[in-house]
C-alpha cells in the first residue's frame, strides 16, 4: 500500500467518523426539541412521519375546516356570550384548559395510531345532523354539544379509536364552555334567589342586622331595600367551582371515591361563598354604608369572598388527603434512542 493509499484510507475513515458524530449530534438534537416540546407536537410530529398518519392528519385538517364552517354560527355565539355575560366569562379559559389537560394526557406515553375511522366517520355525522336539526328546532344547547361532538370525532379520526380513552377528559372537558340554555338557568337560578334571601335574612336576624325579608327583595332598616339579583343566586359561582372541581379531580391522583366527593362538593361550596357575600352585603349596608355595597367595592367583595370558596376547597382537600393515600401517578414516559453504532 503506497502513502497516498493510505492517506486516502485515512480521509475516508475520518470522513465516515465525521458523519456519524454529526448523525449522533442531530439525534440528540431532535431528542431534545422533543423532551422540551410540547407533548401534543410531538405526537402530530410522530403521526407526519409515516404515509398513513399524514394521510390521518390531512382527512382531520379538512374535517376540521369543515366543522368550523358549519359551526361558525355555534362558535360566534360563544364569543359573544362569554364576553357579555358574566356568568360565562370563564369560558375564554376552558378550552386553554382543556388543551392543556390533551398535553398532560399526551405525554403519558407513545399512541399508536390505528382504527378510529368508522367512529370518527361517524361521530362527525351525528354532529353534522345535529347541527342541521337546530335549523328545524333552534336549541343552540343541542348544537354547541354536537360540535363538540364534532371534536370528538375528529380526535379519533386523525389519531385512532385509544386516542378517545387517552383524551376522554380533554373532550369532556370542552362542556364547561357550552352556556345553558335560557329555561334551564332560570328553573334553577329562581329557587337559588329566594333560597339565598331567606338564609342570609335568618343569619342577619340571627346575627342583630333586622331584616324583612319578601321574596329576593330584603328591607333592612331606614328603608335600605337590597335585591338579590339573579347574579347573586350562586349560578356564576357554581358553574365555576363545578369546572374547577372537576379539573381539581382529574389531576388529583387519588381513589375514584376522593375525586367524586371533590366534583359533588362543588355546590355546597358554592352556594356557602355565594351566602356569604351575601350577608357580608347586608353588613355593610347597614352597619356602614349602602354605597359600599356597589360597584367597585361590590365587584371586590366577590373576589375575596370567591377566595373563600378556594380556601373551603383547598381545606376539604387537605382533610380527604389524610384519609385517602395517593395512588401510582402517570408519569410521562421517558424516550429513549439507540446510541450510535
Amino acid at each position: 500500500m503506497t502513502t497516498t493509499q493510505a492517506a486516502t484510507g485515512t480521509d475516508v475513515r475520518d470522513f465516515a467518523e465525521t458523519g456519524r458524530a454529526a448523525a449522533s449530534s442531530r439525534e440528540a438534537g431532535a431528542a431534545r426539541a422533543e423532551s422540551s416540546g410540547s407533548s401534543l407536537v410531538v405526537l402530530l410530529q410522530t403521526a407526519a412521519r409515516e404515509r398513513a398518519g399524514r394521510a390521518r392528519l390531512a382527512l382531520g385538517a379538512a374535517a376540521l375546516a369543515l366543522l368550523g364552517l358549519i359551526f361558525c354560527g355555534n362558535l360566534r355565539q360563544f364569543l359573544h356570550v362569554w364576553s357579555n355575560d358574566d356568568n360565562y366569562s370563564h369560558g375564554f379559559l376552558v378550552p386553554l384548559i382543556s388543551l392543556y389537560f390533551a398535553n398532560q394526557a399526551a405525554a403519558r406515553g407513545p399512541l399508536k395510531i390505528e382504527g378510529g375511522v368508522a367512529i370518527g366517520v361517524v361521530l362527525l355525522v351525528v354532529s353534522v345532523l345535529g347541527r342541521l336539526a337546530t335549523i328545524v328546532v333552534p336549541v343552540g344547547f343541542a348544537g354547541d354539544l354536537s360540535f363538540v361532538l364534532g371534536l370528538t370525532g375528529l380526535c379519533a379520526l386523525a389519531f385512532g379509536r385509544r386516542a378517545l380513552r387517552r383524551f376522554a377528559f380533554a373532550l369532556f372537558f370542552l362542556v364547561f364552555m357550552i352556556p345553558l340554555p335560557v329555561a334551564l338557568y332560570a328553573a334553577v337560578a329562581t329557587p337559588l334567589q329566594l333560597w339565598v334571601s331567606q338564609v342570609a335574612s335568618s343569619i342577619l336576624n340571627a346575627v342583630g342586622v333586622p331584616v324583612l325579608c319578601e321574596g329576593n327583595m330584603m328591607t333592612l332598616p331606614g328603608n335600605i331595600r337590597m335585591f338579590v339579583a339573579e347574579a347573586c343566586s350562586g349560578m356564576r359561582q357554581l358553574t365555576g367551582f363545578l369546572a374547577l372541581t372537576a379539573a381539581v379531580a382529574y389531576l388529583s391522583p387519588r381513589p375514584p371515591w376522593y375525586r367524586a366527593v371533590v366534583v359533588l362538593s362543588a355546590a355546597p361550596i358554592a352556594l356557602t361563598a355565594n351566602l356569604a357575600r351575601v350577608v357580608v352585603t347586608g353588613v355593610i349596608m347597614y352597619g356602614l354604608d349602602p354605597s359600599y355595597a356597589e360597584g367597585t367595592f361590590h365587584t371586590l367583595e366577590g373576589l375575596l369572598l370567591m377566595a373563600l370558596g378556594l380556601g373551603m376547597l383547598r381545606a376539604e382537600c387537605a382533610v380527604l388527603d389524610l384519609l385517602a393515600a395517593p395512588t401510582a401517578a402517570i408519569e410521562p414516559a421517558t424516550r429513549t434512542r439507540p446510541a450510535p453504532i
